[in-house]
């Protein structure tokens, strides 16, 4: 048995799972399909200054199947509604190497979630807290498994490099300084 990756349409990766496990237990698909997995890892976002941990999909639009490639197989599996095809030429479905499934099983277990930032390099930020409340600075590099960023403000007229958590800054838009003024 291989893992295949079934090509599903957008938001249908749960109900094509969910077809799928009712049609093993109902006795529609045999024992040579034995996992069907739709692939997610924990996220951790930060928007606005507040964290909270998600649930995310890692490849929307794919399911996995722990499956032994039979021609019968590969029929049911393409009639199930939502499923668009088999990751692969169409005749010949490619599984995933060994290694592959392994990283994917690895980050889906990882009980540290994902960073999922609102911003990336050269994006304009506010400072939230600390000595500089209030300042505007351009993200300069981001470090994502210490937790901390780096970016330039201007301080005195010269260019100022600070360090700080990812939860003490926001994304700024321009728009927000102008409305903030008037």
């Amino acid at each position: 048995m291989r893992w295949y990756v079934l090509h599903t349409m957008s938001g249908f990766e749960d109900k094509v799972a969910q077809t799928l496990e009712h049609m093993k237990e109902h006795g529609q698909l045999n024992d040579e399909i034995d996992r069907i997995v739709v692939p997610c890892e924990l996220k951790l976002e930060s928007v606005k200054g507040k964290k909270r941990t998600v649930r995310r999909k890692m490849y929307p639009g794919y399911v996995l199947v722990h499956m032994l490639l039979t021609n019968e197989n590969q029929m049911k599996l393409k009639r199930v509604q939502g499923v668009i095809g088999f990751i692969g030429s169409a005749n010949a479905p490619q599984p995933l190497s060994q290694s592959e499934a392994d990283a994917i099983f690895r980050r889906m277990e990882s009980e540290e979630p994902v960073l999922e930032t609102s911003y990336q390099v050269n994006d304009t930020v506010k400072v939230l807290s600390g000595p500089f409340t209030e300042a505007i600075g351009k993200v300069k590099e981001i470090d994502a498994e210490r937790r901390k960023v780096k970016i330039l403000i201007s301080l005195f007229g010269r260019d100022t490099q600070l360090e700080l958590d990812f939860d003490q800054i926001e994304p700024f838009a321009p728009e927000e300084q102008k409305a903030a003024q008037t």
